[in-house]
């Protein structure tokens, strides 16, 4: 591993993870159109989904930490050892490879992740939400990095250095971020006829069968017309997934669609059948195998919806807002901190994100771990402070979290009413 992050710095990466400080642009972005929205009085925002999409983000940064040291140091290894041509003479070229090669890969690994069963189970967490607007931008799903590597190593054989992907892959997903959002209307026909447009996105996300596996473009929509895949917005659309998850759990949205694909493996008969589940269609059912008639469908149901209190409210809110602190110095100074200290620092951050998520849908296990939690976390963070300060200094602030957050949990059981009722 430590080869991995020094390789890293041979291509002048290693330093500060800029994500950190693109999330209170993205997440002030969020705050503004859900402001500009009410004032159109426009209902695009319901607080349970949007911590959800945003919970479910988080998660995926905190796996991320994880996961990208290998997804990118094998990025760095094929393209030191198997690359197949070097630019010396012509700089620039990798540079046009790298933008234009990220965008139609990402169509291909977009379009294949509707399509195949497994990557469905990884990419569908994205559109689990039955909103729309920028804060689904952010509901990323947690094992996305694994299979995005899988597509992207094209790149690294044909000579694209790790800083030009670096600068491609964060420029691709950029634009995306703004492009979820209900607030833009169609723009010039010319814009629509060229680039992923919100209008042109919003169709991806729909539900209704003219909609479904249509519009996989990231930043040019070019694609889609060139290989067969474009749909025009036409009737309002509905959004979500076609089986509703029914849950904001973003540790059980990330794996719910592997338990289905297990259920039906067991199901199945022929041996055959088992190990197509994992590949297959996800419309496809293994022979002698019926679709429940029970089951629940997103165009026949209402959204999931959990009522929240404002105790409550403000509850979370706080909570999260502390957790977003904590997070940021983290992905800033990721570097700096050894496998085990990102480990711990991953678990905290799905372990919070899964008992607040859990509080606001009023269950019980959440209520009963959150005075846990608390004291889990603030050991967590001094833990990690440790890198740098003094023990002094680190007992101090994990005191100073430990009783914020006990008397932050004594204060809302003193205000609030039963959630739920």
């Amino acid at each position: 591993m430590r080869t991995t992050l020094g390789s890293r710095m041979t291509y002048g990466v290693e330093g500060l993870n800029y994500v950190a400080f693109a999330i209170p642009v993205l997440l002030g972005s969020v705050l503004l159109e859900a402001r500009v929205g009410r004032k159109r009085g426009l209902q695009i925002y319901n607080f349970g989904t949007a911590m959800s999409d945003l919970t479910t983000g988080t998660v995926f940064q905190a796996l991320e930490l994880l996961l990208k040291l290998a997804a990118f140091g094998a990025y760095i290894w094929v393209f030191e050892h198997w690359r197949l041509a070097g630019w010396e003479r012509a700089p620039w070229v990798p540079w046009v490879i790298g933008f234009v090669g990220i965008d139609l890969l990402f169509y291909w690994w977009h379009r294949s992740s509707h399509v195949v069963n497994t990557l469905w189970a990884v990419h569908g967490v994205h559109h689990q939400s039955e909103d729309y607007n920028l804060a689904v931008a952010l509901r990323q799903p947690a094992f996305e990095p694994i299979t995005w590597f899988l597509f992207y190593i094209p790149l690294a054989l044909l000579g694209v250095s790790p800083g030009i992907y670096l600068a491609a892959y964060a420029l691709n997903r950029g634009y995306q971020f703004f492009i979820h959002t209900q607030l833009v209307d169609r723009l010039s026909p010319a814009l629509e006829w060229v680039l992923n447009t919100p209008s042109h996105h919003r169709v991806h996300h729909g539900v209704q069968d003219q909609y479904l596996d249509k519009n996989y473009g990231a930043i040019l929509i070019v694609w889609d017309r060139l290989f067969g895949t474009f749909e025009v917005e036409d009737e309002t659309v509905v959004y979500g997934t076609t089986v509703p998850l029914d849950s904001y759990n973003p540790v059980w949205g990330n794996l719910q669609y592997f338990v289905h694909m297990a259920a039906l493996a067991r199901q199945a008969d022929r041996v055959r059948d088992k190990l197509w589940v994992w590949f297959a269609h996800p419309a496809w059912l293994p022979e002698g195998v019926s679709r429940d008639p029970n089951e629940k469908k997103r165009l026949a149901s209402p959204k999931y919806v959990r009522e929240v209190s404002p105790a409550l409210t403000a509850y979370v809110i706080g909570h999260y807002a502390m957790l977003g602190i904590a997070t940021v110095p983290l992905l800033l100074l990721e570097q700096q901190f050894s496998i085990l200290q990102l480990s711990i620092a991953a678990g905290l951050i799905i372990l919070s994100c899964a008992v607040l998520l859990g509080l606001i849908e009023d269950k019980a296990w959440a209520r009963n771990f959150e005075p846990v939690r608390g004291p889990l976390l603030a050991v967590g963070i001094a833990y990690l402070a440790s890198t740098w300060w003094s023990p002094v200094v680190v007992a101090v602030l994990g005191a100073l979290i430990l009783g914020a957050s006990l008397a932050a949990l004594a204060a809302y059981r003193r205000t609030s009413a039963p959630v739920g009722a």
